[in-house]
């Protein structure tokens, strides 16, 4: 093991041989990184033609890496001869498909073998490994979800259905976490998939969703929630509808953003919430068994979904916490909430059970209690 010390936050160019082709990657260690310590990856992946300082430009976590210890990864893809040398990751295998021809080289053994490097040169925890990806890059990473499951604890996806090749040969080995975000205006990546010339080449939303149901063992039935509109002149609005386990263990979150199109919400596009902020608060919570915590004998740990309760939920005033004495917390303790943009909420604290919202601006909400799951609410006005 490298033992690098305790080190400033730093980001740095990365080289990695494989099968002999150089590969490059952007590497962030948060403030105060010690290789003592295992840490969570998250990797997150550009769009077709684009690189890494692209996918870093719209999905900046490193604010997120420092406050919460991750190691973060943006990788790049290099360029494909049989798509005009454009920088596209691997998303056909066979090429069996009409117009297709697999790439020469292999993107999963590249992150395969990054996945390994990272677990030594920067004790990595392997089973906290998180992917997310934008585009082609989306794609790409619900290739790697099918592909590399066995190496991937969950993943997230902007702006792109599951391939068909994808689709037909995923191979799920464990209960895997996953948020989608896609606009139903999207002019590339349509939700309702895409066919082309009698073939199908990218599966529809729905279908994509119903894989990763069935594929998680979920309740058929999701929970809907209108995202606030809180920015109401970006020409779209967001709806989450989130299908969970009868345990409460395994989840599956899909923005629905209405009007939408090929965007990075948060970014560009809808600016109701943040696509990387959402995406980390959901996948952070598992490891590659389910919900860190979920289902363990201990009573301050349990974090079962009924046990703490909010109510009114929304809110506009104040908001009732029922169950968090069984956590051993106190009136006047402070907890953590985050805003859907990621923002931490400082200065929270329990006045009566309750928390005083009324000065909070109209938005949506995650409380963190210890020995807890996160529990979303939203403010209105």
């Amino acid at each position: 093991m490298i033992h690098w010390g305790t080190v400033c936050a730093q980001l740095s160019t990365q080289n990695l041989d494989v099968n002999g082709t150089a590969r490059t990657y952007l590497e962030y260690l948060p403030a105060g990184y010690d290789a003592a310590t295992s840490l969570p990856l998250v990797l997150s992946f550009h769009g077709g033609g684009g690189n890494a300082q692209d996918q870093l430009n719209i999905a900046d976590l490193r604010n997120r890496a420092d406050e919460d210890g991750f190691v973060l990864v943006y990788p790049s893809a290099i360029p494909d001869p049989n798509d005009g040398g454009g920088t596209n990751w691997q998303v056909v295998v066979s090429g069996t498909l009409p117009f297709t021809e697999p790439n020469p080289h292999s993107d999963i053994d590249f992150i395969e073998a990054l996945i390994d490097e990272l677990a030594v040169t920067r004790n990595i925890d392997t089973q906290r490994v998180y992917a997310m990806g934008y585009s082609n890059g989306g794609g790409f990473t619900f290739d790697l979800a099918c592909r590399l499951n066995d190496k991937i604890t969950g993943i997230g996806v902007v702006a792109r259905t599951m391939y068909a090749e994808s689709f037909s040969s995923c191979n799920v080995v464990h209960p895997t976490p996953v948020v989608t975000i896609l606009g139903t205006s999207d002019f590339i990546s349509a939700y309702d998939g895409v066919v082309y010339e009698g073939t199908l080449y990218y599966h529809s939303n729905d279908e994509v969703n119903n894989y990763w149901i069935g594929a998680g063992g979920l309740e058929e039935t999701p929970v809907i929630t209108d995202v606030p509109n809180v920015s109401t002149n970006d020409g779209s609005t967001a709806e989450l509808y989130t299908w969970t386990s009868s345990d409460g263990c395994h989840e599956l979150l899909h923005y629905k953003v209405n009007g939408g199109d090929h965007d990075w919400p948060g970014t560009f596009g809808n600016m109701d919430f943040v696509s990387h902020d959402v995406i980390w608060e959901t996948l952070s919570q598992h490891d590659m068994d389910g919900r860190i915590d979920c289902g363990t004998s201990s009573t301050s740990e349990t974090a079962g979904p009924e046990e703490v309760t909010l109510y009114p939920n929304p809110a506009s005033d104040k908001i009732q916490i029922v169950g968090f004495e069984a956590l051993g917390i106190k009136v006047g303790d402070a907890v953590v909430v985050r805003d859907m943009q990621g923002r931490l909420c400082s200065d929270v604290a329990l006045r009566g059970g309750a928390l005083d919202v009324s000065e909070w601006p109209t938005g949506l909400y995650t409380l963190h209690m210890s020995g807890h799951r996160p529990v979303r609410f939203a403010v209105e006005r």
